[in-house]
């Protein structure tokens, strides 16, 4: 064999080396994208499945639309908006008011990690996106409020950004994910629902 015919055959079987380390990098980059995206998905629901969280969220949705009836809460909301001196509440507004900022912050960090792709959107949407809208609604009105007292829309963009896309993404996939094709397990009710008789 001459020494051409060698180093051409070195250097092909370099080329071949390179190649299927670059394919095996590659591919290992994909699982750990895969990986990231799991712990991700992991910390996200142990994160808003929470106690501390839930029961914040909960007082939210119970409580929060009546507190904005008092005034006093208002006024207190208002204060904290400007950076002014707040005035006394009792202590049940004060939970209340941390419960509000504790679910509409966590909102926001989530909105920007989805903003950023650090969380593959369509995942993220497909297991939050009814959650996310139904905090939402709780808390435009009383967001609406507090941006009108800060004179900033920049309150919890973020937040408003991911209710966006889950409105949208609700509204895209309104007969549900479930792939087609696969069959559906058959239920069945045992307990009959009694819809009570209207007077």
């Amino acid at each position: 064999m001459s020494l051409e015919v060698v180093n051409t055959l070195a250097s092909l079987t370099t080329v071949v080396i390179v190649a299927a380390t670059a394919i095996a990098a590659l591919v290992q980059l994909r699982h750990l994208n895969a990986g990231n995206q799991i712990n991700a998905m992991l910390a996200i629901g142990q994160e808003l499945g929470a106690r501390e969280f839930r029961d914040a969220a909960q007082l939210v949705r119970q409580e929060l639309e009546e507190a904005f009836n008092d005034l006093s809460f208002r006024d207190f909301v208002v204060a904290a908006a400007r950076n002014q001196a707040q005035p006394e509440i009792n202590s049940h507004y004060m939970e209340m008011q941390r419960a509000s900022l504790m679910v509409g912050n966590a909102y926001e960090e989530l909105g920007i990690l989805v903003k950023r792709g650090i969380v593959d959107k369509e995942m993220f949407l497909d297991r939050y996106a009814w959650v996310i809208l139904a905090n939402w609604k709780k808390l435009e009105r009383p967001l609406a409020f507090s941006r009108e007292a800060a004179a900033t829309d920049l309150i919890w963009e973020n937040f408003e950004y991911l209710a966006v896309l889950a409105e949208d993404w609700i509204m895209g996939h309104a007969r549900g994910t479930y792939p087609q094709g696969v069959r559906r397990m058959q239920l069945t009710n045992p307990w009959p629902i009694v819809t009570p008789a209207t007077a």
